[in-house]
């Protein structure tokens, strides 16, 4: 879905959708005009103000008179839209008030003032019922900033965008602008974005978070236990400081769908910085929810990659690439077949809760590699386990990782000399009499179903030749080899693990380090090492492998 992007402008922000998303914008509003816009000949257009020009004129007035229709002014701007401005329907309002000690009479007159204006092919319709008279001539200067926009460009000019249009700056804060944007993906029927701009308006005393919080207390028990939260907490996307609540929804019909919220609460004079909504939904259906077509991994993919393309529209003529990424930062998602956008630990986001990754959960990879589609590896059963089978299933959509650490130093090696792998018939592995390391019958049971089917080559045992050449991680976490460099047949090492130091090692006459039989497991293919020293890689040379860190 993410391959081809498409930049859309929605009021004074652009956002990248999947190129198949079928967008609408809607309930556009600015200076308190709903403002519509379609396409239509001019022929057509010419015919309909016509007719509604006569509609006004035969309406009654509010006394019963035939004054409904005040005034009719022809437009032609400097942007090439021409037409009328309707002015009809005055509305009086009058009666009492209290005033202190006292009643004072009022009377208050409204006056519906309607623009009907066309050009390259658009027509564009403006109203506004009951405004006040005082405010009558904001129409005509409004609609002498408007442009057509038929293929809804961005323009390169500042200003707001709507739908098959755009108002020319300046607008101020007080004309509160808003708009909605709604946009669905064919190919995903379940899944809906919607993005919500308004600026002018007071922001929300209450965060998402906070009022989240408080629609979950009067949540029975049983409801509460549906939902589970993947993330809340602040977050800054665009330059703008919002919060985002994202949850995993189980509904009653036991379909399992996600919540994406990002908000923003704005200000009240800064048309730049509006109150902000934006949403990603999954499992809608057409009477009931239905489970998402997406999984968690693909699901939170999806929302990175669209959420954190929101930006302010620049006012130069020169519009960002649709495919331009975010600065690779601690957090950053990529998805299987992308060419990997930073070295480092990358967690596969399809992991975990009972499922294990081919080559780990947690995998190192090199910028400029293809990102991998995971091979998930779910619980064994105890028929399964006998047998010595690992089942194995991939998703149909992409697999989406995250980068939690941007190591890209060159591997140092130990300060312990590590045990060596062995090309067999030339020399034998020291610690058992013959030479050879036999791991023990519950290390060989324990990797025995990981090292079958689809899986044979993802987990070797210590004296066992090595299936590929690779990086392999040793299992066992107080080793010190961390993740080492082996070629294919040679027979591999036991773990290096640190001996007691200081006076206990004196005391008792220990080694500085002692080697136990292990489990290695496959990270990554590489026929020969491509990090840190070649020849030390070659001779087992290795550095510790940090921890990754969460972001």
């Amino acid at each position: 879905m993410t391959d081809k992007m498409k930049t859309v402008c929605v009021g004074r922000f652009l956002i990248d959708m999947p190129e198949e998303a079928q967008v609408e914008l809607s309930q556009t509003r600015v200076d308190g005009f709903t403002i519509s816009a379609f396409d239509e000949s001019e022929e057509a257009f010419q015919r309909r103000v016509a007719a509604r020009e006569t509609q006004l004129a035969a309406t009654p007035d509010r006394p019963g008179g035939h004054k409904n229709l005040e005034s009719v002014k022809h437009v032609s701007t400097a942007n090439g839209l021409t037409g009328k401005i309707f002015t009809h329907g005055r509305t009086v309002v009058e009666g009492t008030r209290g005033n202190g000690l006292g009643v004072e009479r009022y009377l208050d007159e409204g006056i519906t003032v309607e623009a009907l204006v066309h050009g390259s092919g658009i027509s564009i319709d403006l109203s506004f019922e009951d405004r006040g008279l005082e405010w009558v001539d904001d129409l005509p200067r409004l609609v002498n900033r408007l442009v057509a926009n038929p293929d809804n460009r961005i323009p390169a000019e500042p200003g707001f965008c709507t739908d098959r249009a755009f108002f020319q700056d300046p607008l101020t804060a007080d004309q509160r602008e808003q708009i909605m944007m709604v946009a669905r993906l064919p190919s995903h029927p379940d899944i809906e974005f919607m993005l919500i701009l308004a600026a002018g308006g007071k922001p929300e005393q209450q965060g998402v978070l906070a009022r989240s919080d408080a629609a979950d207390e009067g949540l029975p028990a049983a409801q509460r236990m549906r939902i589970s939260r993947l993330r809340a907490a602040p977050r800054q996307i665009g330059g703008l400081a919002g919060e985002e609540l994202v949850e995993l929804v189980v509904e009653d019909n036991e379909a399992r769908v996600h919540s994406f919220w990002w908000e923003v609460a704005g200000t009240e004079d800064d048309v730049l910085t509006p109150h902000l909504v934006f949403r990603m939904n999954t499992g809608h259906g057409n009477y009931e929810p239905v489970s998402s077509s997406l999984s968690d991994g693909a699901a939170i993919g999806l929302w990175h990659r669209v959420a954190t393309s929101i930006r302010l529209r620049s006012a130069n003529p020169v519009v960002a690439s649709p495919d331009e990424r975010p600065s690779t930062t601690l957090g950053t998602y990529a998805a299987a077949g992308e060419q990997c956008p930073a070295s480092g630990w990358w967690l596969c986001a399809d992991g975990g809760k009972g499922f294990g990754v081919l080559g780990g959960q947690r995998q190192f990879l090199t910028k400029g590699a293809r990102m991998p589609q995971a091979l998930l590896l779910p619980r064994r059963t105890f028929l399964e386990r006998v047998r010595g089978v690992q089942p194995s299933f991939e998703f149909t959509s992409r697999t989406f990782w995250r980068l939690v650490d941007k190591r890209t130093r060159e591997r140092l090696p130990p300060l312990q000399s590590l045990a060596l792998p062995v090309v067999p018939g030339h020399a034998q592995l020291a610690g058992s009499p013959d030479g050879e390391y036999r791991p023990t019958d519950g290390l060989a049971g324990s990797v025995a179903g990981s090292v079958a089917g689809s899986v044979a080559e993802s987990v070797a045992i210590t004296g066992a030749p090595c299936p590929v050449s690779g990086w392999w991680r040793c299992e066992l976490s107080q080793a010190l080899d961390g993740t080492r460099w082996f070629a294919q047949g040679a027979l591999l090492p036991p773990a290096t693990i640190a001996g007691p130091a200081g006076m206990l090692a004196r005391s008792i006459n220990r080694p500085a380090t002692v080697q136990r039989r292990v489990a290695w497991r496959l990270v990554r293919r590489a026929d020969v090492p491509t990090h840190g020293d070649a020849s030390a890689a070659m001779e087992g040379s290795s550095a510790h492998q940090p921890q990754a860190q969460e972001s």
